[in-house]
């Protein structure tokens, strides 16, 4: 009977070492590693250049080990198998890596009245209201770690982070005053979904920051030569119209317009009609909500449209890749037969560290910068038609120094165009800093 139970111990082990060493060959073998990621919208790691100073520093074992994990093969299938077994239990992953949780106490802002003496005001975050509250059918939400979905319509929790925000505002401020003798630097921060879109009887109830007073409060520290663009009102005035995906955390192409028509308005000039633009319409579309859901049915049985606008006009596109290519590209892609998860890419040739855009038909000169993450791909297109050149820097993959480059392209107007939770992201907030010397 020993023997027996000895043997059976043994062919476990053997079995599981056998089991191990199958799995891990599988994983060498090349053409089944992937190289992007549908679920999480983002490129894999690529194999590490060697060198001999990355070998003497370690970095290039690092790299080789971030590359196997990374680039594991079928490793979205394992994704999808871990986001549909946490939403089995309430669990979601974050579109930003944040939990959800209430975050720091948004601080007074000065107010300086007539005078001139500098008083504080509190800020009211929920004004009391003597009108009874809608019914809400509980039924149809479902509060998640990083979303809650009402009916077929997912939202991203905000969560004010005071130092984050703090270091955005010190950076577009750092980026203004190094400026100020030659390019206008405006900022825009976009608030989500959650607090344009989202009934306001759910939301009241929900422990999400106000990202009106968040955003008031990073305008109201950051340096006067910067020019800021207020969005939250404009976007709640047409919270009535398709501005933001329901399966996905962007804006669509119309929300980014409304955004476009506040920036021209503060730049001083007249933005184009929609009617300048020939819309393209991609259906069938499901971002990153859904995933973040563990592909919610309900999510994923009404999928999102995306419509884009594309400038008329001779105008040429060109992205360097994170390789370094330059590849030429449209401003609009036809991306009706990619798939689900990727029809977003229609806008500038997706995520690249560096695009530039030239309007052949403009000939006076005129130039922009667009730092952004990807919510700023949407509004790009449009300003393709009030500047001669568009320079647009994704700041999560670009190498250098934002200042000297606005410096010696001669950069007239320089956009920071981030979205609210971008600027409570500490690894993203310090990623752009070093970019602004």
């Amino acid at each position: 009977m020993r023997k027996r139970k000895k043997n059976k111990v043994r062919a476990v082990i053997v079995s599981f070492f056998v089991l191990l060493f199958v799995v891990a060959t599988v994983a060498l073998y090349m053409p089944l590693r992937p190289t992007y990621s549908e679920a999480e919208k983002r490129e894999l790691t690529d194999f590490p250049e060697f060198s001999v100073q990355a070998l003497l520093d370690g970095s290039y074992f690092d790299g080789i080990s971030t590359w196997y994990s990374d680039t594991f093969p079928f490793r979205e299938i394992f994704i999808n198998a871990n986001s549909k077994i946490k939403s089995f239990y309430g669990i979601g992953d974050s579109i930003s890596g944040f939990v959800d949780e209430m975050g720091d106490d948004i601080p007074v802002i000065p107010e300086v009245p007539s005078d001139g003496e500098t008083v504080t005001q509190p800020i009211v975050t929920d004004p009391p209201t003597t009108e009874p509250p809608d019914k809400i059918d509980e039924s149809l939400i479902q509060k998640l770690s990083s979303v809650i979905i009402v009916d077929n319509a997912a939202y991203e929790y905000y969560s004010f982070i005071r130092s984050t925000a703090d270091g955005y505002a010190a950076t577009v401020s750092r980026a203004a005053t190094a400026l100020k003798d030659q390019s206008r630097v405006f900022c825009m921060v976009i608030p989500t979904s959650i607090d344009i879109m989202l009934d306001d009887n759910i939301r009241k109830n929900v422990s999400t920051t106000s990202q009106d007073e968040a955003i008031k409060y990073m305008y109201s520290v950051m340096s006067p030569d910067t020019v800021k663009i207020g969005l939250y009102e404009p976007l709640r005035a047409h919270r009535d119209e398709y501005i933001y995906f329901r399966t996905d955390h962007h804006w669509t192409a119309l929300g980014a317009y409304y955004a476009y028509c506040e920036y021209a308005s503060a730049a001083g000039f007249t933005p184009a009609p929609l009617s300048a633009f020939e819309e393209k319409q991609f259906d069938n579309f499901v971002g990153a909500f859904y995933n973040d859901s563990g592909k919610d049915p309900a999510l994923e049985k009404d999928p999102d449209t995306v419509y884009a606008y594309k400038p008329d006009g001779n105008i040429s596109l060109e992205y360097t890749d994170k390789k370094g290519n330059k590849n030429k590209w449209p401003v609009i892609a036809d991306v009706s037969g990619w798939s689900r998860g990727s029809k977003y890419s229609t806008f500038i040739g997706g995520d690249q560290p560096y695009t530039h855009i030239v309007n052949s038909d403009i000939t006076d000169g005129s130039s922009c910068l667009v730092i952004k993450e990807s919510f700023g791909n949407a509004m790009v297109p449009f300003l393709t038609m009030n500047y001669a050149e568009v320079h647009v820097i994704d700041y999560r993959y670009w190498k250098g120094d934002i200042n000297e480059f606005a410096k010696k392209n001669e950069i007239d107007d320089v956009i920071f165009l981030n979205n609210i939770s971008a600027t409570r992201n500490k690894s993203l907030m310090n990623t752009l800093s070093v970019l602004v010397k």
